[in-house]
């Protein structure tokens, strides 16, 4: 007999692996009450079977969904992440525009309140701040757009420079706060007259050549008087701070900060309209003149 089994040993494992799926089949396409004792019997000894396969294949097809998943949400997140990069780049680029087109409004506007004064807008291409104090900006704007040295360099906040150097299609401004720079300027609030000269740092000048005796206190605003033949009058230049007035001596000395931030400006406009005071002011660069 074990000789016998053993001889077909393999050809009753397969009959067994056939015939048992189809007893189980049958077995539970019958109606309980159809169901006879042989087919009670074959349930009740695969149900165990029956329970590990269902699970293990359970088990396997979630891992597959979850692996299938995670490679998706993986793709989904690298894609997410790639347009949120681009959201921020255009959002930081309308932002960039914004600002410009605030900057361009404003001087615009500034530029329609005077229109007895002609304007030539320009650019900042280039900055130059040199350790011996020089301050200077480059402007895409020259001779061949109406450009000419010593004309005025404003925007709509107040005083930026005055045009140093120009050629065909660029120029150079001399800032406000360079040390070659002097501007005439009045107290806005009563009038007494000094000078601003540039320290030859980007966040300060100090005033020159106010009278001891004249009525000045600490943030009174300091404004172009038009004396000096460049500026014309009540531009804004800057504000007075620490304020010395020494027992002994003709004048008062005082820092000023500047009306306009210098490293922050991105255009400006030149007054082209000064041209011709300009020209007859040679010594328009000339420090500590009293003008």
């Amino acid at each position: 007999m074990f000789a016998l089994l053993k001889r077909y040993r393999e050809l009753i494992l397969v009959a067994v692996l056939l015939l048992v799926p189809l007893g189980v089949f049958f077995a539970h396409a019958k109606q309980p009450s159809e169901r006879t004792r042989l087919d009670r019997v074959v349930l009740w000894i695969t149900y165990p079977v029956q329970r590990v396969v269902a699970w293990g294949v359970t088990g396997v097809l979630d891992g597959w969904r979850g692996y299938v998943a995670l490679r998706h949400a993986q793709e989904r997140a690298v894609d997410l992440s790639r347009q949120v990069n681009l959201l921020q780049m255009e959002k930081q680029q309308l932002v960039a525009e914004r600002a410009e087109a605030e900057r361009i409004r404003k001087l615009l506007a500034f530029a329609e309140a005077t229109p007895e004064r002609t304007y030539v807008g320009g650019r900042v291409i280039g900055v130059r701040l040199g350790t011996a104090g020089l301050q200077i900006v480059t402007l895409d704007r020259g001779a061949a757009d109406g450009v000419d040295r010593a004309m005025p360099a404003v925007v709509a906040e107040g005083v930026v420079g005055r045009v140093h150097s120009v050629t065909d299609h660029t120029s150079d401004v001399l800032l406000l706060t360079d040390r070659n720079s002097s501007i005439a300027v009045r107290v806005d609030r009563t009038r007494a007259r000094a000078n601003v000269r540039g320290t030859g740092k980007p966040d300060g000048c100090k005033l020159d050549y106010a009278l001891r005796t004249e009525d000045m206190i600490e943030g009174d605003q300091l404004v172009t008087s038009g004396t000096d033949g460049v500026f014309p009058p009540g531009l804004p230049v800057g504000r007075v701070t620490h304020l010395q007035r020494s027992a002994n001596g003709l004048f008062q000395e005082a820092q000023v900060v500047p009306a306009v931030d210098v490293t922050r400006v991105e255009e400006m406009l030149v007054i082209t309209s000064a041209e011709r005071a300009a020209e007859a002011q040679p010594s328009a660069y000339a420090p500590g003149t009293q003008r």
